[in-house]
This record gives structure tokens, C-alpha cells and sequence, in this order.
């Protein structure tokens, strides 16, 4: 469980840029992502985890609760799993409803604290559901499968990839290619077609802001490789309700 946990928390610190961090029932700590010396001891000296326990104990307490500290401060706790308190606490921050703040504290409105365990949630389950198409892989290569599902939308370059695993490019390139049988760019262009089909068919947004939402720059080159994925162009697969181009002339 603790494994799998890591690999949530790193993700959802590559997403949001918040340090997450977990702990075990009786206080000691499973794992964090993000966090730095200045962080974990603002967490240490504010007495967060024994608070928001406390906070958990009160009546009417919700399924997170949220510490507030000095300076605009806050951290956001909720358990790990909702039916089982003693398998562990996770806890979100430290983050501030003031922008630009003098501490450098990550910006997260207090509005958007829900969406924020929602996304862990949905992480979670995402990984779970690719854990199976993963398990071939080697290390290096499933960390890079993670960075490239979470940062797609981003303009992620091979050379960010490299930074982000610390590995040789070269070593990497070749590893990668005979892993999944596909260069990185290759493999980051398809996964953005994939994820641009769902949203030609269950949204209206312009092809555009599709292209522009998955991580390509304009709409021609998103335009070129989907038909090359697909063989279709966006418009056909949208007003083919994502029928295959056999499939429309059969």
C-alpha cells in the first residue's frame, strides 16, 4: 500500500506543485513529496498532524480538515482511506490563500481545497487502473510513463523527462524505445490524441482549445497527427461519433 501511495503523492505534487506528505496511525511518517527542510519544520513546530487529529476527534468533523497557522497559513488533512482512520493521514501543504506570498508558500483558494482531494482521489485510481499496463516496465521507464500521464498538457520536452528522473539521455532514449516501442515524442503525441478523442466527443469546445488543452501548440499539427492516429480528421471523428474511417465507409 505504501508503495503505491508514493507514486500518488508524487504525482499529485508534479500536478499542483503542493507538498503532500503521509503518516502512518501512530505518527510516523510513510512518505512526502515536495517538501523541503522549511516545511517540514512549519509542520513540525505548528504541531499539525496531533491538531488535525484533535480536529478529526471533534464533533461534526468533516472528511478533511483544515489547520490554519500564522501568516496565512493553512494545512488540508484527510485519511487515507475514509473508512479506515488507522491506515494513515495525508496532509496537503503547507498553502495560503494570499498570492505571492513572502514565505513562497504554494497559492491554493480555500474553494479549490475539495477539488484538490478529488484529484488524489482520482490519481489513485488512475494509477490503479495502469498498474497492470505498467508492471512490464522497468523503473526508469514507469516513472517517465507517470510523468508524461500527469504533465501531457504541459509543453514537456524529453530533456524535462531527463531532469525529472536524473538519468543519462541516452541510456534513457534506448531504454524507453525498447520498452514501449516507441520514441518519447511519439509516445507523448499519442497519448494526447487519446486524450483529445474523449473531448471531441463529449464536449463542444472549438478543435483549438482542444489541441491547445492537451499540450499542442496549433491546431494544423494536432490536426496532421490525429488524422495520422486515426485516420480521420477532428471534424469526421467528431460528426462520426468516433466511428473508424472503415468503419464509416463499410
Amino acid at each position: 500500500m505504501f508503495k503505491r501511495l508514493e507514486e500518488i503523492m508524487e504525482r499529485f505534487y508534479i500536478i499542483t506543485n503542493l507538498p503532500v506528505i503521509a503518516f502512518k496511525a501512530d505518527g510516523s511518517v510513510i512518505s512526502s513529496s515536495g517538501y523541503t527542510g522549511k516545511f517540514m519544520e512549519m509542520l513540525d513546530d505548528n504541531n499539525i498532524y496531533e491538531r488535525a487529529i484533535n480536529e478529526f476527534k471533534g464533533d461534526g468533523a468533516e472528511n478533511r480538515v483544515i489547520v490554519a497557522c500564522s501568516h496565512n497559513i493553512c494545512f488540508t488533512a484527510f485519511y487515507i482511506d475514509p473508512k479506515n482512520m488507522y491506515k494513515g493521514l495525508v496532509i496537503l501543504g503547507p498553502h495560503t490563500c494570499c498570492k505571492n506570498h513572502p514565505l513562497g508558500i504554494p497559492y491554493k483558494p480555500r474553494c479549490l481545497i475539495n477539488n484538490l482531494i478529488s484529484l488524489f482521489n482520482i490519481i489513485e485510481k488512475d494509477i490503479n487502473y495502469g498498474r497492470s499496463f505498467k508492471q512490464g516496465y522497468s523503473f526508469h521507464v514507469k516513472r517517465a510513463l507517470d510523468y508524461i500521464d500527469s504533465r501531457y498538457s504541459d509543453h514537456i520536452t524529453l530533456e524535462d523527462v531527463i531532469n525529472y528522473l536524473n538519468i543519462n539521455k541516452s541510456y534513457f532514449c534506448t531504454l524507453f524505445k525498447k520498452e514501449t516501442g516507441k520514441t518519447f515524442t511519439e509516445y507523448l503525441n499519442q497519448i494526447r490524441i487519446e486524450k483529445s478523442k474523449n473531448m471531441l466527443l463529449e464536449e463542444s469546445c472549438s478543435i483549438l482549445d482542444i489541441a491547445l488543452s492537451v499540450g499542442f501548440s496549433n491546431q494544423n499539427y494536432f490536426s496532421i497527427l490525429f488524422r495520422r492516429y486515426t485516420g480521420l480528421t477532428p471534424i469526421q471523428f467528431r460528426k462520426n461519433g468516433g466511428l473508424k474511417k472503415a468503419e464509416i465507409y463499410s
